[in-house]
């Protein structure tokens, strides 16, 4: 079975063809001048930030700055003084956009760029939000060390109604600027690292709606990638959590197939704990490195009710066998030895390896295919 990855190397590579324009930002920082007189510009590149320049401001705090953009790409881009970010900026080829603010960043002015504008406006709502959930979060921890019962209460409903409140914002956003490409920042909001605003597989539809307005316009932006990528993979949720519900007596479509010692070993005897379920070949090298971590986590997580249940692809159950022997892998191992014609891959829908299914106590799929350590920590343990 073919292995396929998409790196956010490749996806830049295709679209680096295109025309560039200038792009120039005119800054007016009060206050800027007295000190080290310099204003740092960074850039948003797909899941990190990086600095682009230090710009050297005059005495007074202005500065011009001139930044090459590709045509039909727009980028997010970030002023900060001191270590402390002063403005968003979305910014498109050729745009002349001037940032009046302060060195604490209160009350920026924007002109020359309506969509930097809008961003502001998106990200002090998603802040303030932000700032009163973490309020309420404070207060919940407190009144349920006291065991204050009806406070506790009290304060799930406040924090449900900030949820609520603030993804009918974003959800209004998106429908209401349909073009608009601060639409990419809305749809991944989160209130903190375990808490996006569209967090539910069924959001797949406000992503599917940025996407279809979106592509047209800037088919170059890598961004579109990546939307389009989130789709399929909410898509393919959608779709697998179906069929589980189909089922009348399982929760979840059951497998059955030989251990390392040739015993049977059903996916259902893990009904009642949360469980992990991987497709993998052992011919692939960089699985080996995954499996070691996914021991960590065994180790963390299995006291506690945690069970993996590993399918290999492979053709060569001697070569499975031998590579579960000399790897230590402490979890279920189980092998048919028909590769991409097994029942499993089939029920499962497979289309590539490794594939992951995290599910929880109830047997339903919490999430699909994540293979980073600290996001996989965070999601067990919050089952």
């Amino acid at each position: 079975m073919r292995k396929i990855i998409i790196s956010s190397l490749a996806v830049l590579l295709a679209v680096s063809c295109g025309s560039n324009e200038n792009t120039v930002i005119n800054g007016d920082i009060a206050g800027a001048g007295a000190g080290s007189g310099e204003v740092v510009l960074s850039k948003l590149d797909i899941d990190k930030i990086n600095v682009v320049d230090t710009i050297r401001t005059s005495p007074d705090g202005r500065f011009s700055y001139k930044a090459t953009l590709q045509e039909g790409a727009p980028e997010f881009y970030y002023l900060s003084y001191n270590r402390k970010k002063l403005v968003s900026l979305l910014l498109r080829a050729g745009d002349k956009v001037s940032v009046k603010t302060d060195t604490s960043g209160k009350d920026a002015q924007i002109e020359g760029s309506d969509e930097s504008v809008l961003l502001g406006q998106i990200e002090s709502e998603m802040a303030r939000s932000a700032a009163s959930f973490d309020s309420l979060s404070a207060e919940l921890s407190r009144a349920t060390t006291a065991q204050d019962q009806q406070a506790v209460e009290r304060l799930k409903y406040e924090l449900g109604a900030v949820y609520v409140r603030q993804k009918r914002a974003a959800i209004a956003a998106v429908m209401r600027n349909p073009h608009s490409f601060s639409n990419i920042n809305v749809l991944y909001q989160r209130f903190n690292e375990t808490l996006p605003v569209f967090g539910d597989v069924k959001d797949v539809i406000y992503f599917q709606r940025a996407y279809d307005s979106l592509q047209p316009v800037y088919p170059a932006s890598p961004y579109i990638g990546i939307l389009k990528g989130e789709i399929d993979r909410r898509s393919n949720l959608l779709e697998l959590n179906a069929k589980v519900a189909e089922l009348e007596e399982k929760a979840f479509p059951d497998l059955s197939l030989p251990d390392t010692q040739s015993r049977s070993r059903k996916l259902s005897e893990l009904t009642g704990r949360p469980f992990i379920l991987i497709f993998w070949s052992a011919a692939d090298l960089a699985q080996k490195a995954f499996n070691q971590e996914l021991k960590q986590l065994y180790e963390t997580f299995h006291p506690r009710g945690l069970e993996i249940y590993s399918v290999s692809v492979d053709v060569d159950k001697t070569a499975w066998a031998t590579a579960v022997r000399e790897q230590e892998l402490p979890w279920i191992n189980v092998c048919d030895g028909l590769g991409e014609s097994s029942p499993a891959v089939g029920t499962y829908n497979i289309k590539k390896v490794p594939a992951l299914f995290i599910f929880d106590k109830e047997g339903d799929i919490v999430d699909k295919d994540i293979f980073e350590l600290k996001r996989l920590n965070e999601i067990l343990r919050g089952l």
